[in-house]
């Protein structure tokens, strides 16, 4: 056992967010942990790291136990890279620090050379007697892994929050720490990153237990799902797709067993107001007792009641489908584009035709956003052109949406659109939002909810050409299969930028592919 968690209770104000929750993290388990939204997910690792306490039950670490912890949140700081990373390694960090101090001597001509040489050769042999120039290779190997390999001499602060997010990675995975907590890992890495971490976190013999949203990372690096469901863990043997079988046949019996149980409950409840009506009938003091004895069996029955958990998740209706479009819907000839003196693609030529779901892929900065806002004509190409097919009417789902007034309840949002108040409440309908939602200001929705409202006033527009861009990003898995449902429900043209591997196996059956400046397009086998 490296980490236990036993029957602990964490509360926020007087809100439980766990009641008696237990978790376990032995050597060599993959586990990952999913849960909606705000279920309490990035408080247990900080509960489990020590960072966060707890208001009841306790909490066991195995005595001189490392952790690398990658949270999502991270502290700022004005170190360079590979000072930062050097400083986990205390004793390889000190003998570093000599050499640059001895290097910074040997600079200085007044200095004796030869005594400072010998000097510095005895360092050096220390220092690599104490893994120094092999950690030097792991740190390297480990930044370039996730695309960050020429970051070392810049500092922390001047960082994107992706590039941050990939520094803090590497140094969890280069302390060689007994066990890695891991939140969100994947957030901000292109699928080039996410191919490099799954092939470590597959040949580690470090334990982990890492949070994610990512279905197709989770089927290939856990062998154990642990969710977080009302306030409660429940663990579940394999991969996402396995725990996604397991759990459909373990609240499907759990509906039949809790119907079974009503069913009881009722007969019981019957037998009990016949036995008090024939007691009062015949004024019988036996039929009394017996009724008593039958209302607590009762009772006791509804105690072990167990509810199965409702879904988050709510059945979407058939989308309005859209007027059609020619078959050619945008036909791009010998396109190329630069930004400031880099070529990101040239001499392309793809069409998308009428229904095709397409996927845009291409490794972080190779020029995907701007071939999209080329495409919607926010931007031109620099040579060749990009014409539209007839009849062709774009919607564009943008990464982050904005809404001008969130403060506004969802209906009156949509009848800004659709007047009509009842058909207005039967399109939220259609999109799941029912009669006790519709009163929801738009800023309390959560993203999927918010996603799924914007996109009800993208389709009411009879769009036929359908353009989003990671529109996964901060959805929890429930708000993905939400989206899922939208858009397999919508049978015109597709074409989506996504780093979600298992939603775009979902959804799309084709590739335009941003690789070597070029644009190629790859139709499904």
């Amino acid at each position: 056992m490296l980490i236990q968690a036993n029957n602990i209770t964490k509360n926020f104000s007087t809100t439980p967010v766990f009641r008696e929750l237990t978790i376990a993290i032995n050597s060599g388990d993959k586990i990952g942990l999913v849960g909606m939204n705000g279920c309490g997910k990035s408080t247990l690792l900080r509960i489990l790291t020590g960072e966060e306490g707890i208001n009841g039950g306790t909490i066991a670490r195995q005595k001189g136990l490392t952790i690398g912890y990658v949270p999502q949140k991270l502290s700022s700081s004005e170190k360079i890279v590979k000072d930062y990373l050097f400083d986990s390694f205390e004793e390889v960090g000190k003998l570093r620090e000599k050499l640059g101090l001895l290097e910074e001597e040997m600079a200085d001509p007044k200095e004796d050379i030869e005594r400072l040489l010998i000097k510095y050769g005895r360092l050096q042999e220390i220092y690599e007697e104490s893994g120094g120039y092999t950690l030097e290779d792991r740190i390297s190997s480990t930044l370039k892994g996730l695309g960050v390999a020429d970051k070392l001499e810049v500092p922390l602060s001047s960082l994107s929050g992706g590039q941050r997010v990939r520094v803090e990675l590497a140094r969890a995975l280069t302390e060689s720490a007994d066990v890695l907590l891991l939140d969100e890992p994947t957030n901000h890495l292109d699928i080039a990153g996410i191919n490099w971490l799954e092939s470590y976190l597959s040949h580690t013999k470090q334990a982990y237990l890492v949070i994610s949203h990512d279905r197709e990372f989770l089927d290939n690096v856990v062998d154990r799902i642990v969710e977080i469901e009302g306030e409660q863990a429940i663990s579940y043997p394999g991969n996402y797709s396995k725990f996604a079988q397991l759990k459909r046949e373990r609240i499907a019996l759990l509906q039949k067993n809790y119907a079974l149980q009503q069913k009881e409950i009722q007969r019981l409840q019957r037998m009990s107001r016949r036995y008090r009506q024939w007691g009062q009938e015949s004024d019988n003091e036996d039929f009394f007792r017996k009724a008593k004895e039958i209302e607590r069996r009762t009772e006791k029955l509804k105690q072990a009641l167990v509810k199965p958990p409702q879904s988050g998740k709510k059945r979407l209706q058939q989308v309005t489908q859209a007027n059609r479009s020619g078959k050619e819907v945008l036909i791009a000839e010998g396109i190329g584009k630069l930004v400031g003196d880099r070529l990101l693609f040239t001499e392309s030529d793809f069409i998308i035709y009428r229904q095709e779901r397409l996927a845009l892929i291409g490794a972080n900065g190779s020029g995907k956003t701007t071939l999209l806002r080329c495409l919607l004509g926010e931007d031109s190409p620099d040579e060749g052109n990009i014409k539209l097919g007839a009849s062709v009417k774009i919607g564009y789902l943008p990464q982050k949406l904005r809404f001008k007034k969130p403060t506004q309840q969802i209906l009156t949002y949509v009848r800004e659109v659709v007047t009509d108040e009842q058909k207005a409440r039967r399109m939220l309908a259609r999109f799941g939002f029912f009669a006790e939602d519709v009163s929801k200001r738009i800023q309390d929705l959560s993203g999927g909810e918010q996603m799924r409202l914007y996109l009800l006033l993208l389709l009411q527009s009879e769009i036929n050409f359908l353009v989003l861009d990671e529109p996964t990003n901060h959805l929890d898995i429930d708000g993905k299969e939400e989206l899922e449902e939208i858009l397999t429900a919508f049978d015109e043209t597709l074409l989506v930028v996504s780093h979600d591997r298992y939603f775009l196996r979902k959804i799309t059956e084709g590739q335009l592919i941003i690789k070597d400046e070029a644009i190629r397009k790859v139709e499904k086998k």
